[in-house]
């Protein structure tokens, strides 16, 4: 078992992003009717466009005009994306620039930058990194995106206001489970192997699972062991004998600030196929939005509060002051360290809220 629990000397709190690796960057079933949406990854904003005929293309998020996000300040026409500042307009499939009302003929000079995508297990994907590697690096395997039929699916999306070591380091701790009180998914962990590398961290955990819900998803066997693995950037917890498997990428887009992209699988309860197909449609309704709302959200508030403070510790004295115990943590920092040397750093953006735009239109 590699292990250390010595802190490393450089402040993981300011590790940047690792732009060659597939990101998530939209959730199919929630794409906004406009058909583009904005997102962010380390200091880069892209724009993913919905075609008609269910295609989807990922661009930067600028018309090259102005610089201003088409995710905001543009729509879809005629398979077309038109910036409404100006009118410019380029093919939503490839980014060309079809139309410049005020300097026809130069269309050529002014396409959108487009990036690698492909879609996979409910998400649209984006390297944003060297387009060169795109081939050369593959997306992540998640075993129940490949027999979807046979597992309830719950996606969850969100931002939390840290910096994402801190959460990073939260979902591959299970030692906090008294944080989530009711919802305590398991109890008395102990870790039981841990393992390794520059990019990869997989730890073993022994696991009680005194709340019935836990129960269900586990069953009633003596050992359970819930394995961790974090492949950079990507994080899978699932248990040993099937009971669940939850996949996590948490997005860096500011030095304080995350995006969370998670997809939550566990199998049908009915062991019979014909069965299953014909409760579904009665069991999903009840059953999904009570696992949803009732206790993964919760859960998932609980951790955010938890990071969120610790976010706030970190800014308050200017330095990474924890003492962490759980060698898994000192591992998963060091690939963090790793992962995003002589990478992109990450920015603060200060957001102009509608305050300040009212602000603004007093003074004026």
């Amino acid at each position: 078992m590699k292990a250390s629990n010595q802190n490393t000397k450089t402040d993981v709190r300011q590790c940047g992003v690792n732009l060659n690796r597939w990101w998530p960057v939209a959730q199919i079933d929630h794409m906004p009717k406009s058909n583009l949406h904005g997102t962010r990854i380390g200091n880069l904003e892209l724009l993913v466009v919905k075609q008609k005929n269910g295609d989807y293309a990922v661009y930067e998020d600028a018309c090259p005009h102005k610089r201003v996000r088409l995710s905001t300040m543009g729509q879809v026409k005629n398979e077309q994306i038109q910036c409404q500042y100006h009118g410019w307009r380029f093919t939503s499939n490839t980014g060309e620039c079809t139309s410049l009302e005020a300097m026809p003929g130069q269309e050529n000079r002014f396409n959108l930058k487009p990036f690698p995508s492909q879609l996979y297990a409910g998400w649209v994907w984006a390297f944003p990194g060297d387009p060169a590697l795109a081939d050369q690096i593959s997306l992540p395997h998640i075993p129940p995106a490949n027999n979807i039929d046979n597992y309830y699916r719950i996606p969850m999306e969100g931002t939390v206001n840290c910096h994402y070591s801190f959460i990073t380091e939260n979902a591959t701790d299970l030692f906090h489970a008294e944080l989530h009180q009711a919802q305590q998914p398991w109890a008395n962990p102990c870790l039981v192997s841990l393992e390794e590398s520059d990019s990869k961290v997989v730890a073993r955990y022994q696991v009680d699972t005194p709340n019935p819900l836990a129960r269900l998803f586990t069953g009633n066997k003596k050992e359970k062991f819930i394995v961790i693995r974090y492949e950079y950037p990507y994080i899978h917890i699932f248990e040993e004998g099937g009971g669940f498997y939850l996949f996590v990428t948490y997005i860096p887009t500011q030095t304080n600030q995350t995006s969370v992209f998670s997809t939550f699988y566990f199998p049908h309860i009915l062991p019979w196929p014909m069965i299953t197909k014909l409760l579904l449609p009665l069991v999903e309704p009840i059953l999904l939005p009570i696992l949803n709302q009732g206790t993964f959200r919760k859960v998932f508030r609980e951790d955010i509060q938890a990071v969120e403070e610790e976010q706030r510790a970190y800014l308050l004295h200017q330095s990474d002051l924890t003492r962490d115990t759980n060698p898994v943590t000192h591992a998963v920092r060091r690939v963090l360290i790793k992962q995003s040397t002589e990478q992109e750093k990450l920015s603060f953006v200060p957001a102009c809220n509608k305050a300040c735009h009212k602000e603004v239109r007093h003074a004026v």
